[in-house]
Protein backbone atom coordinates (compact mmCIF):
# COMPACT_ATOMS: atom_id res chain seq x y z
CA UNK A 1 0.00 0.00 0.00
CA UNK A 2 1.17 3.84 -1.11
CA UNK A 3 -0.51 6.32 1.01
CA UNK A 4 -0.20 10.06 1.31
CA UNK A 5 -1.29 12.94 3.13
CA UNK A 6 -2.51 15.55 0.92
CA UNK A 7 -1.71 17.85 2.78
CA UNK A 8 2.06 17.31 1.99
CA UNK A 9 1.31 16.21 -1.42
CA UNK A 10 -1.49 19.24 -2.77
CA UNK A 11 -0.39 19.09 -6.31
CA UNK A 12 -2.04 16.32 -8.82
CA UNK A 13 0.78 14.80 -11.08
CA UNK A 14 -0.55 15.53 -14.54
CA UNK A 15 -2.42 12.31 -16.45
CA UNK A 16 -3.35 10.77 -13.06
CA UNK A 17 -6.28 8.64 -12.95
CA UNK A 18 -8.13 8.93 -9.31
CA UNK A 19 -11.21 7.65 -7.79
CA UNK A 20 -12.86 9.50 -5.07
CA UNK A 21 -14.57 7.92 -2.45
CA UNK A 22 -18.53 8.06 -1.80
CA UNK A 23 -17.92 9.72 1.16
CA UNK A 24 -16.39 12.86 -0.11
CA UNK A 25 -18.60 12.67 -3.48
CA UNK A 26 -21.10 13.28 -0.92
CA UNK A 27 -20.37 16.49 0.86
CA UNK A 28 -19.24 18.08 -2.77
CA UNK A 29 -22.83 17.33 -4.07
CA UNK A 30 -24.74 19.15 -1.06
CA UNK A 31 -24.76 16.38 2.18
CA UNK A 32 -24.11 18.18 5.23
CA UNK A 33 -20.41 16.60 6.82
CA UNK A 34 -18.78 17.47 9.46
CA UNK A 35 -15.77 15.52 9.11
CA UNK A 36 -15.59 16.38 5.30
CA UNK A 37 -13.62 19.64 5.22
CA UNK A 38 -13.04 21.71 2.39
CA UNK A 39 -9.71 20.49 1.52
CA UNK A 40 -10.97 17.55 -0.47
CA UNK A 41 -13.21 20.36 -2.47
CA UNK A 42 -9.86 22.10 -2.81
CA UNK A 43 -8.62 18.79 -4.20
CA UNK A 44 -11.25 17.73 -6.30
CA UNK A 45 -10.70 20.90 -7.81
CA UNK A 46 -7.13 21.06 -8.53
CA UNK A 47 -7.96 17.46 -10.06
CA UNK A 48 -10.26 19.16 -12.75
CA UNK A 49 -8.03 21.74 -13.60
CA UNK A 50 -4.77 19.33 -13.98
CA UNK A 51 -4.47 18.33 -17.77
CA UNK A 52 -4.99 15.01 -18.47
CA UNK A 53 -6.30 13.90 -14.51
CA UNK A 54 -9.63 11.97 -14.69
CA UNK A 55 -11.96 10.90 -12.11
CA UNK A 56 -13.47 7.50 -12.43
CA UNK A 57 -17.02 6.69 -11.72
CA UNK A 58 -18.67 3.60 -12.34
CA UNK A 59 -22.25 2.45 -11.98
CA UNK A 60 -22.36 1.12 -8.83
CA UNK A 61 -20.98 3.93 -7.20
CA UNK A 62 -23.42 6.71 -9.03
CA UNK A 63 -26.53 5.07 -8.25
CA UNK A 64 -24.89 4.65 -4.48
CA UNK A 65 -24.45 8.68 -4.40
CA UNK A 66 -27.50 9.18 -6.40
CA UNK A 67 -29.51 6.89 -3.91
CA UNK A 68 -27.81 8.28 -0.45
CA UNK A 69 -29.11 11.85 -1.38
CA UNK A 70 -31.80 11.21 -2.71
CA UNK A 71 -32.45 9.90 0.91
CA UNK A 72 -31.13 12.93 2.58
CA UNK A 73 -33.43 15.71 1.10
CA UNK A 74 -36.29 12.92 1.47
CA UNK A 75 -35.37 13.35 4.90
CA UNK A 76 -35.80 16.35 5.05
CA UNK A 77 -39.28 16.57 3.58
CA UNK A 78 -40.00 13.84 5.90
CA UNK A 79 -39.32 15.76 9.13
CA UNK A 80 -40.73 18.93 7.52
CA UNK A 81 -44.29 17.00 7.20
CA UNK A 82 -43.91 14.78 9.88
CA UNK A 83 -42.15 16.14 13.06
CA UNK A 84 -44.92 17.85 14.61
CA UNK A 85 -47.47 15.20 13.77
CA UNK A 86 -49.02 12.90 16.41
CA UNK A 87 -50.52 9.77 16.15
CA UNK A 88 -49.70 7.59 13.13
CA UNK A 89 -47.90 8.10 10.72
CA UNK A 90 -45.26 6.30 7.64
CA UNK A 91 -41.98 5.11 8.56
CA UNK A 92 -39.21 7.90 6.76
CA UNK A 93 -38.86 4.17 4.32
CA UNK A 94 -42.41 3.93 3.63
CA UNK A 95 -42.80 7.70 3.03
CA UNK A 96 -39.46 7.72 0.42
CA UNK A 97 -41.70 4.73 -1.69
CA UNK A 98 -44.93 6.04 -1.60
CA UNK A 99 -44.62 9.34 -0.91
CA UNK A 100 -41.55 11.29 -2.09
CA UNK A 101 -40.45 9.45 -5.48
CA UNK A 102 -43.84 10.56 -6.72
CA UNK A 103 -43.79 14.56 -5.31
CA UNK A 104 -42.21 17.51 -7.42
CA UNK A 105 -39.53 18.22 -4.81
CA UNK A 106 -38.08 14.52 -5.74
CA UNK A 107 -38.42 15.66 -9.23
CA UNK A 108 -36.23 18.94 -9.06
CA UNK A 109 -33.69 17.66 -6.66
CA UNK A 110 -32.81 14.44 -8.80
CA UNK A 111 -32.55 17.10 -11.82
CA UNK A 112 -30.08 19.48 -9.98
CA UNK A 113 -28.16 16.14 -8.78
CA UNK A 114 -28.04 15.27 -12.19
CA UNK A 115 -26.92 18.59 -13.06
CA UNK A 116 -24.13 19.37 -10.42
CA UNK A 117 -22.58 15.86 -11.40
CA UNK A 118 -22.52 16.60 -15.21
CA UNK A 119 -20.73 20.03 -14.61
CA UNK A 120 -17.59 18.00 -13.89
CA UNK A 121 -18.27 15.67 -17.06
CA UNK A 122 -15.72 16.91 -18.86
CA UNK A 123 -12.91 15.62 -15.79
CA UNK A 124 -14.79 12.68 -15.08
CA UNK A 125 -14.06 8.79 -16.94
CA UNK A 126 -17.74 6.61 -16.55
CA UNK A 127 -16.24 3.57 -16.53
CA UNK A 128 -16.53 -0.05 -15.05
CA UNK A 129 -14.18 -2.94 -13.82
CA UNK A 130 -13.85 -6.06 -16.44
CA UNK A 131 -13.96 -8.63 -13.49
CA UNK A 132 -16.37 -10.73 -14.35
CA UNK A 133 -14.94 -13.21 -11.60
CA UNK A 134 -17.69 -14.19 -9.00
CA UNK A 135 -15.21 -14.16 -6.17
CA UNK A 136 -13.65 -11.60 -6.71
CA UNK A 137 -16.24 -9.57 -6.79
CA UNK A 138 -17.70 -10.80 -3.48
CA UNK A 139 -14.50 -11.91 -1.67
CA UNK A 140 -12.97 -9.39 0.79
CA UNK A 141 -12.19 -8.65 4.77
CA UNK A 142 -15.70 -7.79 6.54
CA UNK A 143 -14.24 -6.14 8.82
CA UNK A 144 -12.54 -3.57 6.84
CA UNK A 145 -14.28 -2.78 3.37
CA UNK A 146 -18.03 -3.80 2.44
CA UNK A 147 -19.02 -4.81 -0.74
CA UNK A 148 -19.22 -1.12 -2.46
CA UNK A 149 -15.31 -0.40 -1.11
CA UNK A 150 -14.37 -3.71 -2.81
CA UNK A 151 -15.66 -2.37 -5.62
CA UNK A 152 -13.95 0.91 -5.81
CA UNK A 153 -11.17 -1.06 -5.18
CA UNK A 154 -11.51 -3.37 -7.76
CA UNK A 155 -11.71 -0.32 -9.98
CA UNK A 156 -8.44 1.49 -8.77
CA UNK A 157 -6.49 -1.35 -9.15
CA UNK A 158 -7.69 -2.15 -12.52
CA UNK A 159 -6.86 1.44 -13.69
CA UNK A 160 -3.53 1.70 -11.37
CA UNK A 161 -5.67 5.15 -9.92
CA UNK A 162 -5.07 6.52 -6.77
CA UNK A 163 -8.07 6.22 -3.89
CA UNK A 164 -8.76 9.69 -2.88
CA UNK A 165 -10.87 8.71 0.73
CA UNK A 166 -11.32 10.07 4.48
CA UNK A 167 -12.43 6.42 5.43
CA UNK A 168 -10.48 4.70 7.48
CA UNK A 169 -11.10 1.15 5.92
CA UNK A 170 -9.30 1.64 3.23
CA UNK A 171 -5.81 0.07 4.46
CA UNK A 172 -3.81 -3.14 3.81
CA UNK A 173 -4.33 -2.75 0.16
CA UNK A 174 -2.33 -3.03 -2.66
CA UNK A 175 -2.90 0.43 -4.23
CA UNK A 176 -2.41 4.40 -3.81
CA UNK A 177 -4.51 6.45 -0.97
CA UNK A 178 -4.85 9.90 -0.71
CA UNK A 179 -6.61 11.36 2.48
CA UNK A 180 -6.85 14.07 5.10
CA UNK A 181 -7.19 11.92 7.54
CA UNK A 182 -4.55 12.12 9.94
CA UNK A 183 -5.24 8.75 12.02
CA UNK A 184 -5.06 6.99 8.74
CA UNK A 185 -2.21 7.86 7.55
CA UNK A 186 -0.50 7.86 10.80
CA UNK A 187 -1.63 4.58 11.15
CA UNK A 188 -0.13 3.39 7.70
CA UNK A 189 3.47 5.44 9.04
CA UNK A 190 3.43 3.62 12.24
CA UNK A 191 2.78 -0.06 10.35
CA UNK A 192 6.20 0.60 8.26
CA UNK A 193 8.16 1.41 11.07
CA UNK A 194 10.87 -0.81 11.22
CA UNK A 195 10.75 -3.11 14.32
CA UNK A 196 14.02 -1.80 16.65
CA UNK A 197 16.68 -4.63 16.59
CA UNK A 198 16.88 -6.34 20.63
CA UNK A 199 19.47 -5.26 22.37
CA UNK A 200 22.49 -7.28 22.79
CA UNK A 201 22.49 -9.61 26.42
CA UNK A 202 25.83 -8.19 28.57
Amino acid sequence: MDIFYLQHNPVPKEKSLYVFDSNVWLPLLGLESEEISDRYSEFFSKVMKTPGCKILLCPIQLSEILNRLLRYHAKIAYDKKYSNVKGQKPNPSEFYKGEYRSSEDFKKKYATILDDIDQYSEGLKFCDIQTNDFATLTTFKGSALDFNDNYLYLLAKEYDATIITHDGDFHDLDIRVGTYNKKLYQAYKDSVKPIAAPKPQA
